[in-house]
């Protein structure tokens, strides 16, 4: 299966669906994953879709030339590494589309509840065993580690815990 080179751009503030119909009206390739999120308004409560990554937007590399996307109306600009292009890892758009349904990428239920003991698996604390003070929002997860004989709150994406 090829896998194509995809980088990340940074849109204006909620303006993502602004600089998607900019960048396809110039034959870009564009992507932004959705989640449902439910909102609370006015008295009233319903889903919406909202992007996955507020702000930010994929863009298939081709032989485009990329100043193009900078100079897009609702783009502020392309993430880079340095002065190089940060492309995302082969098979990242492909493993998000593969999660959606409906148009939205569903969500696993929370598996976490708080003063539940789990191990950390990746970033800087990689193997640390924390309790879970904390089931936050957008997928945070605040920890109480023990660091060199010392308490220490962390917030860690879910996704990098699991049971100790």
């Amino acid at each position: 299966m090829h896998h194509s080179k995809w980088v990340v751009v940074a849109t204006h503030s909620n303006r993502e669906n602004f600089a998607i119909e900019n960048l396809k009206r110039q034959n870009y390739v564009v992507y932004c994953p959705m989640v449902l999120k439910h909102i609370r308004h006015a008295r009233r409560a319903y889903d919406a879709h909202r992007p996955l990554f507020p702000g930010y937007i994929f863009v298939q590399a081709g032989t485009q030339c990329w100043r193009a996307i900078s100079g897009t109306f609702g783009v502020r600009f392309i993430v880079q590494n340095g002065d190089t292009l940060a492309f995302l890892p082969s098979g990242f758009v492909e493993s998000l589309k593969a999660r959606e349904t409906g148009g939205v990428i569903s969500k696993p239920v929370a598996r976490f509840q708080n003063g539940q003991e789990v191990a950390i698996n990746g970033g800087q604390f990689d193997g640390l065993v924390g309790r879970i003070v904390e089931v936050g929002e957008r997928d945070r997860v605040m920890l109480l580690l023990n660091i060199l004989n010392q308490e220490t709150k962390v917030h860690v994406h879910w996704k990098m815990l699991h049971e100790a």
